[in-house]
């Protein structure tokens, strides 16, 4: 009896690892809501650990072509996420037009885009933690497999 229970605790334990694991990076969210009648509303929460994982295992052929085009802007990348990272919440991009409005923001450790239009409303949050290593993922996979 002393064993089972032995074994569900380690079992446990490495559930709990993995779990903590995923939750590492944190979450994106992605919330849609079109305002017709019978509009859909779908909300999608993802551990973000699953961009960098993504590109890890994503075939050569398909980061070759994004790994050239990104290349030259990755000291740029880097110190706009570490800057952001360090910085208080802010609005980095508002565009308002009569029936649009479209917002970019750092608040509190994510990078979040509302849409506001008149046909849905679209929100995303993703972790800054997650796009540095999905950034850096990119870089190191590109870079070793190039």
């Amino acid at each position: 009896m002393i064993l089972l229970g032995k074994i569900a605790l380690g079992m446990a334990g490495v559930g709990l690892a993995g779990v903590g694991l995923l939750c590492s990076e944190g979450f994106v969210q992605v919330k849609v809501i079109e305002k017709e009648p019978q509009g859909r509303h779908i909300n999608l929460i993802a551990p973000a650990i699953l961009a960098p994982i993504a590109v890890h295992f994503a075939p050569q052929r398909d980061l070759a072509q994004a790994a050239r085009e990104i290349r030259p802007y990755l000291p740029a990348i880097r110190a706009a996420l570490d800057g952001l990272r360090d910085t208080d919440d802010v609005v980095l991009v508002e565009v308002k037009e009569p029936e649009e409005r479209v917002q970019v923001s750092k608040s509190s450790r994510s990078i979040v885009v509302d849409v506001d239009d008149a046909n849905e409303t679209v929100h995303v949050s993703t972790p800054i933690r997650a796009i540095s290593s999905t950034v850096e993922e990119l870089a190191t996979a590109t870079s070793n497999r190039l």
